[in-house]
């Protein structure tokens, strides 16, 4: 990564098409200015993975109920309660927070209601993968295998590469103990002949792997592998607890691996202790960083979720040289856009690339004076500091506003559908 002071980014219907110094750029181009003094411009964050639909319930679920109690007893009577109405105001929101933040492209984890609720896109232009919840298995939620399928393919024909290319359609089986094998090479495969990528929940916690070991006689990943369905378009979802095995495994497919630090943290999944991301990264693991949950991470800001992740890992080995600060940096940017099949397109401040960018406001105490930008960047900044976003060359935050959108209308839209519901603030 290549740092330019007094710089300049020319946008030109959506498309970079020059990086330089600003005086030079400005006699060349002309034209509307954002930004200004004491400004960081840098490529649009990149979160791997969010689900948006529980963006009502943050702190709905009570706290410190392990993972193996709080995704049966709370989290899925949750995203049955959940109504049409109420996914389209949890993806309102979780759209907002991200702009908020600096994240200009997302992964979201699986909708059930994507007509109603992905026209929230043509009014809070972020970059989205989107898929839909799919899993055959349990009884909360009940679908078979060929309904799965037939929703991906809806999706995948209603909305791939609409609102300008800003909407892509991608795979996510929720886990293996979730899924039969059918739906496992089903998914795989049709992600596959289309190109898309695939996220999946992998060894999220310890009971997934004792699950699946005493279901399928191997851990999620081995059975993975041994379904064929292991590739470089395919993502591991929070892989906290991976064998050293499943390490080769993962690294010998080339597949992704998508940390959720936060999420482990507030949770106490055991992401320090028993993680083995050192281990991916050293082979060469391609790593990405995403949220998880409202409930979970309580907040979408992408840079104290790479000062947490590198915090996590050198505590946890007593090794300072970890996850240094450029290369989280590059999973926070170029490295997400690949995991999510964009690398070509977003995720670092190229010509020809298109415009997907973040300016930070570093006018800040703790910035001045800097040796090592981008320590200062991953340490020292926060989303709250995004002074403006722009995605695909249009402004969606300007002066840390969302354009377009009223904030306080959205507050209140929230509040009149939870009292429809008879929970007031709390749907839980």
């Amino acid at each position: 990564m290549r740092v330019i002071r007094d710089g300049c980014v020319a946008v030109d219907d959506g498309v970079i098409v020059d990086v330089g110094a600003f005086e030079e750029l400005r006699r060349r181009y002309g034209g509307e200015v954002l930004g200004g003094d004491r400004k960081l411009v840098m490529p649009g964050l990149v979160n791997c993975h969010i689900h948006s639909r529980e963006h009502l319930a943050v702190t709905a679920f009570p706290e410190g109920v392990p993972e193996e109690r709080w995704f049966p007893d709370y989290c899925v009577p949750y995203h049955v309660w959940l109504d049409p109405e109420g996914e389209r105001l949890a993806f309102k929101l979780a759209l907002c927070d991200m702009a908020l933040n600096g994240v200009t492209c997302f992964a979201d984890g699986g909708l059930m209601y994507p007509e109603t609720t992905l026209k929230v896109v043509e009014n809070i232009q972020l970059r989205c993968l989107v898929s839909t919840w799919c899993w055959d298995l349990p009884q909360s939620i009940p679908k078979t295998a060929e309904q799965c399928m037939r929703e991906l393919e809806n999706l995948y024909t209603m909305f791939h590469n609409t609102s300008d290319g800003l909407v892509r359609a991608s795979a996510t089986p929720i886990s293996v103990p979730t899924c039969s094998d059918k739906l496992l090479r089903d998914v795989f495969l049709w992600a596959m002949e289309r190109n898309l990528p695939v996220f999946i929940h992998v060894a999220s916690i310890w009971q997934d792997v004792e699950t699946t070991v005493r279901q399928r006689g191997c851990t999620p990943v081995r059975h993975l592998s041994r379904l064929g369905v292991l590739h470089r378009g395919v993502n591991l979802l929070h892989s906290i607890y991976l064998s050293d095995d499943d390490v080769g495994v993962v690294s010998d497919a080339g597949v992704g691996v998508v940390a959720c630090p936060a999420s482990a943290a507030v949770k106490g999944k055991g992401l320090g202790p028993h993680g083995k991301f050192p281990e991916l990264l050293e082979r060469g693991v391609r790593v990405g960083l995403g949220v998880d949950g409202a409930p979970s991470a309580h907040h979408s800001d992408m840079l104290r979720m790479g000062a947490l992740f590198a915090g996590i890992l050198r505590d946890s080995r007593t090794r300072p040289g970890l996850a240094a600060s450029a290369k989280v940096l590059r999973m926070l940017t170029a490295g997400g856009a690949e995991l999510l099949g964009l690398g070509t397109e977003v995720g670092s401040i190229e010509r020809g690339k298109r415009a997907d960018l973040t300016v930070f406001d570093i006018n800040t105490p703790l910035f001045f004076p800097t040796q090592d930008i981008y320590r200062s960047t991953l340490f020292t900044l926060t989303g709250c500091r995004a002074d403006t976003v722009i995605v695909n060359g249009r402004p969606v935050v300007v002066d840390g506003r969302l354009l377009g959108v009223s904030l306080e209308e959205v507050w209140e839209e929230v509040e009149r559908y939870l009292e429809r519901r008879g929970v007031g603030q709390s749907p839980m």
